[in-house]
């Protein structure tokens, strides 16, 4: 791994909220976030046989690429691939992709620009207040990318963004929100400038807590992170910190924001992208990361598949998204039944249980019960990607088929391959019908839930 000389005696980073041009910045990010709320607040709907001149939402994206326009469907692919990963990789994985700026100085990828992104996400976002100033500060934060790369300072420089998981919720509503509570997930995301008018955007998903079964370190490690980099983080919430993006000069990331990780492994007093486990190579480790990628392009592929055969019902934003999120969630939990390396967990623990009865019964060639059991763990899955998205994703339903089974009142037992809670093999559960219609969920290894 190549390493710069990093003297941390010294300051390194600076605050982006304290560059004197940022005022203006944020000020011209609260006139758009003020455009967005009082613009029109109904959905629009659209033939699917029309076709708009531009990808301003995955909606047009799908209906575009369905009609063959080859740029709207690598923007479909790149929103799948986005989601696949996201619901199912929690923590220790790294992402790469790369975005034009077009000649007004606005960030694009395949012919949706960054404003309509941020313009969907206040519109269909979590209404929550908490979720709201993450959301609000993310659109700070795109315009702040459009200024400095506009002012050449990207050209030298990391624009860094640390998105720590809520620290105002309940973590039931954390849970319902999409964050995911057992790794207390946090992402660093780094963007610069390369080549011509193009951005290279590195998004590294780190744990905030060593095991599930400790307190979340990651408020502590991040401002002592902050501190190694000469910035001061005490006392932030973590949507300020979301707030308080850093410029680092690019020569100290010459390995991009795996760098940032390896720093952050630091001040956490030595873990691995946040996590309890013995260190490994990290630049081999990001290799591992791009070939993990490539194996999920077949799944990612059949839900692309499904989604343009379905793009004639697809009507409304929020209908795309909802559509994709549960295409995504049964096709990865159909991969999940042979792919070990997916946590079980991301589905929810009653889901979880049933999807390691039912890798057991594969594996013993009991395919009926597997069968069985699959199906309960799709009818029980609850899984999100990105924390803070439409309701409809955490849900609330709006009347529509989502595809599931029809969940199981039967009490019934089965033979666990690992228990999802603490890893024991071979484990006999019990799920039970309580009386005030909660299930119990029981463990041969002393695990219980309720659900």
């Amino acid at each position: 791994m190549v390493t710069a000389e990093v003297d941390f005696a010294r300051p390194i980073a600076y605050a982006v909220p304290e560059l004197e041009a940022d005022y203006g910045v944020r000020a011209r990010a609260a006139r758009f976030i003020g455009q967005v709320a009082t613009g029109e607040s109904f959905q629009i709907v659209v033939d699917p046989g029309e076709v708009t001149a531009s990808n301003d939402s995955l909606m047009d994206a799908i209906h575009k690429a369905e009609a063959g326009d080859v740029s709207a469907r690598k923007l479909v692919e790149i929103n799948v691939l986005t989601d696949v990963i996201e619901r199912t990789i929690k923590s220790g994985h790294i992402r790469e992709t790369e975005v034009e700026v077009d000649d007004e100085g606005q960030v694009q990828q395949n012919g949706q620009s960054d404003r309509s992104i941020q313009a969907n996400s206040l519109r269909y976002a979590s209404t929550r207040p908490q979720i709201r100033r993450r959301t609000e500060a993310e659109t700070n934060n795109s315009f702040r990318i459009e200024h400095l790369y506009g002012e050449g300072v990207l050209e030298d420089n990391v624009f860094l963004v640390a998105s720590l998981a809520a620290d105002d919720l309940s973590l039931e509503a954390m849970e319902d929100e999409g964050f995911f509570t057992n790794t207390m997930s946090l992402s660093f995301q780094a963007t610069t400038a390369v080549g011509h008018r193009r951005l290279a955007i590195q998004t590294a998903a780190v744990a905030g807590r060593r095991s599930p079964t400790e307190e979340r370190h990651d408020f502590e490690t991040i401002i002592r992170l902050g501190a190694m980099l000469g910035v001061d983080l005490s006392g932030k919430t973590a949507a300020e910190i979301i707030n308080t993006p850093l410029l680092i000069p690019k020569r100290l990331m010459p390995n991009g924001v795996v760098d940032v990780v390896r720093w952050f492994d630091i001040a956490a007093g030595g873990t691995f992208f946040g996590e309890g486990k013995p260190q490994q190579d990290y630049l081999a480790y990001v290799e591992q990361c791009r070939q993990r990628e490539a194996e999920l392009a077949s799944t990612a592929q059949r839900i692309i598949d499904d989604l343009l055969a379905e793009s004639g019902s697809i009507h409304t934003p929020v209908e795309a998204t909802t559509r994709l999120a549960q295409l995504s969630e049964f096709h990865m939990l159909s991969r999940a039944l042979t792919d070990e390396k997916i946590d079980g967990l991301v589905f929810g623990v009653e889901s979880a249980y049933y999807l390691e009865g039912a890798r057991h019964a594969i594996g013993t060639g009991n395919l009926e019960l597997a069968g069985t059991l699959f199906k309960k763990a799709a009818a029980t899955a609850d899984s999100h990607s990105c924390p803070g998205g439409p309701s409809r994703l955490r849900g609330e339903s709006d009347g529509s088929d989502d595809g599931k089974e029809e969940e199981s009142n039967e009490d019934c037992d089965f033979i666990s391959k690992k228990c999802p809670r603490c890893g024991a093999a071979n484990v006999h559960t019990v799920v039970r019908k309580l009386e005030d219609g909660r299930k119990e969920i029981k463990g041969g290894c002393g695990c219980k839930k309720i659900v």
